[in-house]
């Protein structure tokens, strides 16, 4: 039977090496090792231990993924034609090894044995430096895995693979947007190598500024103590606000209640985005945000959902909805990702039947958000409508029913008839959100920017008046318009 042996060398002394390892080094089974770059080679070479090392791999392929499943094939293909061999990798077998990952699946697959023997991690060793206890609470992850999985602020975060300064310079870059750059940390270089073992307690914008890291290297974050840290700390936060103790505002809110606050905030923020006011904007996301975390902790303490489930929802959501992206990236064709979009939508909803199909759009139509503000809606109608073809070619003729629009509301006016009139204005009112579309501007930006403009000018008449010891009162109306057509010119 075919079998695969998989033993850690320790983090670095020999003395670490455990005697089963060294007994399975020494029998007649073939040994490869990751790398001979380690510090017991020495050790083992004394030792007269034969072996083979792939670290021919790391300058022929282009990346560590390509390393490793270069690796996992060779010990695959070489345990076909042996009855053992022996795959020997730094530190403990599983931890931080992915190769060792990699050969499990893979051995499982063809129904090749295997049997790992732990050993002395780099883990071991660090945590005895730092006389830590992961009792106590610490988060075990490579530097490459930190976009994908930051470490909580709360814990304590152990950060391996930090090999050379390029990688700490890109790991502090990302550190640094979630903690204090001023922020003590310990870098610990050749932990269990005896007498070349350091650790050094820096700031952490200081981390890619020490020379002597290597690929011993690794970043120990201590957890910060301040309270509410991170997202997990706003949804402690404000679980402490609705519990019995806590506020009695927050108590007393709804969903119904919070309705206009959501509305509000969400306009602040389309605020600052027009003023391109930055730090207001991450401002105004954190008062959106904790909106979210709000409604999310009132429906939890009603047993209907969780903020765990909102976000796991968008997350599939949006997965399912890219397939271009995260499932078949090579079926990627810009033209078809909207049409592949609202497709998703349907199959989502369970709805059937193609787009182009009138009863079911007008049924989408109908199904738009009655909160919507009134050009939004208008403006959201008319897009689906032209995904049929109903539509202008160009702005041009679309503005030329804002024309025709107008003069039937000029007769309905004359005629005296006022449910005409309100019905004519509306025909207006959607002419104008079409052509607003057509020149791809959002009508409720565009009448928001008029608006602002208005009350710029209406302010400079103020002032004029205010210079004139007058109110505005004072003036006839066409006094008022004369000072109207002054003001655009201040």
């Amino acid at each position: 039977m075919h079998h695969i042996d998989i033993v850690g060398l320790g983090p670095g002394s020999p003395g670490q090496i455990t005697l089963e390892t060294l007994a399975l080094l020494k029998d007649a089974s073939p040994n490869f090792f990751r790398t001979k770059i380690h510090p017991v080679m020495d050790f083992i070479e004394n030792e007269a231990i034969s072996y083979q090392s792939f670290d021919c791999y790391y300058e022929q392929e282009g990346s560590f993924e390509a390393v490793y499943d270069q690796i996992v094939t060779t010990l695959i293909e070489t345990a076909k034609t042996t009855e053992k061999l022996v795959y020997a990798v730094p530190g403990n077998p599983l931890f931080g090894e992915k190769t060792v990952e990699k050969l499990i699946v893979a051995a499982k697959a063809v129904g090749i044995n295997y049997r790992i023997y732990p050993g002395v991690s780099f883990v071991d060793v660090t945590l005895n430096s730092l006389e830590e206890d992961p009792i106590n609470g610490l988060k075990i992850m490579d530097a490459f895995d930190c976009v994908k999985n930051p470490p909580d602020p709360r814990i304590g975060a152990l950060i391996t693979q930090v090999y050379d300064q390029h990688m700490a310079s890109e790991l502090k870059l990302q550190l640094m947007e979630m903690y204090d750059p001023e922020k003590k940390v310990v870098l610990l270089i050749n932990s269990g190598i005896p007498e070349a073992e350091k650790s050094l307690e820096i700031c952490l914008y200081e981390l890619d500024r020490v020379e002597d890291i290597n690929h011993l290297t690794s970043l120990y974050l201590p957890a910060t103590n301040e309270a509410y840290q991170g997202f997990q700390g706003t949804i402690e936060m404000m679980k402490a606000l609705r519990a019995d103790e806590g506020c009695s505002w927050d108590r007393s809110q709804t969903h119904e209640s919070l309705r206009n606050y959501l509305l509000e905030e969400s306009y602040e923020v389309l605020e600052a985005i027009d003023n391109q006011d930055w730090d207001n904007l991450a401002e105004e996301l954190g008062d959106v945000l904790f909106q979210i975390v709000f409604h999310a902790e009132i429906a939890s303490e009603a047993g209907r959902f969780n903020i765990n489930q909102v976000i796991g929802g968008i997350n599939e959501k949006m997965i399912r909805r890219h397939p271009h992206v995260f499932i078949d990236k090579a079926s990627f064709n810009p033209e078809q990702v909207e049409t592949n979009w609202d497709a998703i939508k349907r199959m989502e909803k369970g709805e059937s039947g193609e787009v182009q199909e009138s009863p079911g759009l007008a049924a989408e139509m109908k199904k738009l958000p009655k909160a919507l503000p009134a050009l939004m809606e208008a403006y959201k109608v008319q897009k689906k409508a032209a995904k049929v073809g109903f539509d202008w070619q160009e702005p041009t003729a679309a503005l030329e029913k804002i024309d025709e629009e107008a003069l039937e509301l000029r007769a309905a006016l004359r005629e005296n008839k006022p449910e005409q009139v309100e019905e004519e204005l509306g025909d207006l009112l959607f002419s104008v959100v079409n052509v607003s579309r057509l020149l791809k501007l959002q009508p409720e930006m565009v009448l928001r920017k008029a608006t602002e403009k208005f009350i710029g000018r209406f302010e400079k008449m103020e002032k004029v008046a205010s210079q004139e010891k007058k109110s505005l009162s004072d003036y006839t109306f066409e006094q008022l318009d004369e000072a109207w057509n002054r003001s655009k010119g201040l």
